[in-house]
């Protein structure tokens, strides 16, 4: 990949433009205390461990983690052994981590973030975010999805701005190099940016061709703030899909292009979103899959076919997140505008 193939960060720090998304989606069961567990977890870490490195041997320098996907020990272990066999040094991989819902008290924050340094293996994180603007009780037991007798989520009203100060005091410490945000609107960035004396680094936000958030990507370019786009196909196997959801790698525009392009219908969109100098982070328990998402910095979409791709916007938002809508901090309550995109230049 081109040294081009990477954003330059306010801090000087350098964000790979492509990343593997290491949430790979697996049926969840409930224990009798509420706790969410994944179900076949053995193969679930497995494959995160064989996915990570698989990743890295194919030329990813961008790994996106959290507490909240379960698999920190098997993704750091990854990085740990393709380190050993020197195929990459520490520097050389830019590692993302998220802080969870259930730590968004401020005394909260750091035991959290050196939790998932502890179990990641690492001295440091390059970017820490705020999984979401939302936050849950924090029970004490690692329960990700704290819930009553009769199943309700416990929710929190924490003000994500009071935690935003105690992430400020983990780049002060060293113990992360940047911190940003992820699942927030404009109103919520543009509180902390207002409340700040460290700005956000990084926005991530689901987005591709079906959800193009217009004003929001703008909004994060005119503050300097780089953006991470996840769920760049959809969730196509995401658990809560309805059946008359669309299917993006479906779409005939999509699969028109990437016949013309030679490339796959995910390539293409790959494509679209970094030739906006937008990061991505795909995610993959196929080999093949994860090196021909690397093929994406090889061709350039046309100013035609970015405009064609832009008006395919709906405004379909893919993790709607349907379970923490009464939250005060739920941040979809607004639907972006219905606009298409601006002619490009």
């Amino acid at each position: 990949m081109a040294a081009s193939s990477a954003i330059k960060l306010y801090n000087g720090a350098k964000l790979p433009l492509l990343g593997l998304g290491t949430y790979w989606r697996v049926p969840y069961a409930y224990t009798m205390g509420g706790k969410l567990l994944p179900l076949k977890s053995e193969e679930y870490k497995r494959t995160a461990y064989e996915c990570t490195k698989a990743a890295i041997s194919a030329g990813y320098r961008h790994i996106d983690t959290a507490y909240a996907y379960e698999n920190e020990e098997e993704v750091g272990r990854a990085i740990k052994d393709k380190i050993l066999d020197k195929t990459v040094k520490r520097e050389d991989i830019f590692i993302t981590g998220k802080l969870w819902a259930t730590h968004h008290h401020p005394e909260d924050v750091r035991p959290a973030a050196l939790n998932s340094l502890k179990t990641l293996g690492l001295d440091y994180l390059d970017m820490y975010l705020i999984h979401t603007p939302w936050a849950f009780r924090n029970p004490g037991d690692g329960t990700l999805f704290p819930r009553d007798k009769e199943g309700n989520l416990f929710f929190d009203d924490t003000d994500y701005t009071v935690t935003w100060k105690a992430m400020e005091s983990l780049v002060e410490d060293g113990v992360v190099k940047g911190i940003g945000l992820s699942n927030f609107n404009m109103e919520q960035t543009h509180r902390v940016i207002k409340k700040c004396h460290i700005q956000p680094g990084v926005m991530q936000m689901e987005l591709h061709p079906y959800l193009s958030q217009e004003e929001l990507v703008k909004f994060c370019k005119d503050h300097k703030i780089a953006i991470t786009a996840f769920s760049s196909f959809g969730a196509p196997d995401s658990p809560i899909r309805k059946d008359d959801d669309p299917r993006l790698l479906n779409d005939g525009e999509i699969k028109a292009l990437a016949e013309s392009y030679e490339k796959s219908p995910a390539q293409i969109i790959l494509r679209y979103l970094v030739q906006q100098r937008i990061s991505v982070v795909p995610k993959s328990s196929n080999t093949d899959r994860i090196k021909e998402n690397t093929e994406i910095f090889d061709f350039k979409l046309s100013d035609d076919d970015m405009t064609q791709l832009d008006v395919l916007n709906k405004n379909w938002r893919a993790l709607r997140y349907e379970s923490v809508k009464a939250h005060k901090f739920y941040p979809f309550k607004k639907k972006p505008s219905a606009e298409p995109m601006a002619a490009r230049a």
